[in-house]
């Protein structure tokens, strides 16, 4: 991958992030980052003719056979995006796809509807888009603003996608997933695709200092950007860079994914963790997070540019496929078996209910309380000792529901009497017990700190003002301490909670946290703790499930 297609791979992914459960949205990116059937021909059920029944049998099953090998053959031109889809490669591998083969084209701009991959479990469908236009070597990155799925009752569905471009066949490659399935063997639906636009990149130089710990402002005024403002500190031996971008084109808000890049002479730094972009201020600003080594910035060569992705080029239409999704050919590898196995650690309860195995995937259905979370880390399911990768996924309609999806890849054959168990692992634990106040005194702009005790941890706090505001900094050595959640001071008869700028993923091993206390007067204030979390990376919680 090119450098300029790197700057761009991210924006090509459609993938849905919650504020602030960014537990959950991590749990989300991990079961579905990049690392589910042929054309059926109904068989004739009328009694009065029984030798055409067995002829269209006969036909059809020739026409499988015939389209087997071509729909075995997609799996390689979508290779990348179903690195971590091993289940839907594995059926198109064994010629379980449905081949479609519906192309529209708009104003020169083709999207061929290529193959679906439709079980008990989910809904894949493959597709490719030709703008027949500049390629990313030449600097335009296309995607699709918008991809619906509509069921027969007209009623969207949710879904994600995402685009690779595929530099051999010079279009773009593209997959689409939901947890939608039809409700019977077959479906009609309305698959449309909507507004196609191309994006360049762009590089704006900045001269910031973040070693002075200053906000700075700069005025930006092209593209849309009206002006960038910078807030760094220091956060162990992290420099952490939160931005805020003003915007006057909404439109411009909604691509653009503005961010800092630092570079070494013509090098690009990489970022130090996991950041956090797009989520919106009080003012409706975009915010992003960033953090770097501060040794990095240390360095004398080190410059700051201001990236972004302009739109320079846009094709407003509709291509509307009407699809009739058929899981037939998955039914007889589809297994369904009620469960009734209740899990729990240390008070936190969980009941797995239900396991549903096709060709291509492993779910299983766990029931819990509203809206609570097992609290573990990761996931996986073990078939006759090979380990089956994914994860947890939060309902999107019901809270007291958790699913795990486990992808089943090539090779792997489940039996009647295959040996499953359900592994979860790193433990995380949410505690509320810490209800000492942390008491900071002597206030100012000068850094202090201090050491206290959380539920038996030894947590270091930091605490300084910076332009009138209060920032209040913990961390602990022991790795057993997974962070604190957030801080609030108490006002009289209400309390001062604090905005929290960083998000740490939990397990990252970071469990560094800041709050801020705008507008901050006072020398003194004693903070109090929502809850903080507990760490466990070696624990693992093992269940049998069959036989």
């Amino acid at each position: 991958m090119n450098k300029m297609e790197a700057k761009l791979t991210h924006l090509l992914k459609d993938e849905p992030a919650e504020y602030p459960d960014f537990d959950a949205m991590w749990n989300r990116l991990e079961s579905r980052l990049p690392k589910t059937g042929t054309p059926l021909i109904p068989i004739p059920a009328s009694k009065k003719r029984p030798p055409l029944r067995k002829a269209a049998a006969i036909g059809a099953l020739t026409a499988l056979l015939a389209a087997a090998p071509v729909v075995a053959a997609v799996a390689n031109h979508w290779d990348t995006l179903l690195s971590n889809k091993e289940g839907v490669r594995s059926a198109l591998e064994q010629g379980l796809g449905q081949s479609i083969g519906q192309s529209l084209t708009r104003e020169n701009v083709t999207i061929t509807v290529d193959t679906a991959v439709v079980d008990e479990n989910r809904t894949g469908i493959l597709f490719s888009l030709n703008t027949r236009d500049k390629t990313p070597e030449e600097g335009y990155f296309f995607n699709i603003e918008d991809v619906e799925l509509k069921d027969a009752a007209g009623q969207p569905v949710e879904g994600w996608k995402q685009l690779n471009w595929d530099p051999a066949a010079k279009l773009w490659r593209g997959y689409f997933e939901t947890e939608w399935v039809p409700s019977g063997t077959s479906s009609n639906a309305m698959l449309t695709f909507s507004d196609v636009k191309a994006i360049s990149p762009v590089e704006h130089g900045l001269a910031l200092r973040p070693l002075e710990e200053k906000e700075q402002t700069f005025d930006i005024r092209q593209d849309g950007i009206i002006q960038l403002t910078v807030k760094p500190f220091t956060q162990g031996d992290k420099m952490m860079l939160n931005s805020t971008v003003v915007f006057d084109q909404p439109e411009a808000q909604k691509w653009y994914e503005p961010r800092i890049g630092v570079f070494l002479g013509e090098t690009q730094l990489s970022q130090s963790g996991a950041g956090v972009s797009g989520k919106p201020d009080e003012n409706g600003s975009y915010t992003a997070q960033q953090s770097f080594l501060r040794s990095d910035l240390q360095q004398d060569e080190v410059s700051y540019k201001l990236l972004y992705e302009k739109e320079v080029k846009r094709v407003d239409a509709d291509w509307a496929f009407n699809l009739k999704l058929d899981k037939h050919l998955m039914e007889s590898g589809t297994v369904k078996r009620q469960l009734d196995i209740p899990l729990e650690n240390k008070g936190v309860k969980m009941t797995l209910t239900e396991m549903i195995r096709t060709p291509t995937q492993i779910r299983i259905k766990a029931s819990n309380e509203r809206y609570s979370r097992f609290p573990f880390r990761a996931y996986s399911l073990e078939v006759d000792g090979v380990v089956l990768s994914g994860g947890s996924v939060d309902s999107y309609t019901n809270p007291e529901e958790t699913v795990f999806r486990f992808e089943i890849p090539s090779g792997v054959q489940i039996k009647e009497e295959s040996a499953i168990t359900f592994v979860a692992m790193h433990e995380r634990m949410e505690r509320t017990d810490a209800k000492a106040p942390i008491p900071l005194r002597e206030i100012s702009d000068e850094k202090k700190s201090i050491m206290t005790e959380v539920g038996g941890y030894s947590v270091h706090w930091t605490y300084y003002l910076n332009d009138g505001d209060l920032y209040v900094q913990s961390e602990s050595a022991d790795r057993g301490f997974g962070g604190v959640n957030q801080t609030y001071m108490h006002h009289g008869e209400t309390r001062a909670v604090g905005k929290k700028i960083t998000y740490g993923f939990g397990g990252d091993g970071n469990n560094q946290a800041t709050d801020v206390y705008p507008g901050f007067a006072g020398k003194d204030a004693d903070i109090y703790i929502f809850w903080y979390y507990t760490e466990d990376k070696d624990k693992e919680l093992r269940t049998v499930l069959t036989p």
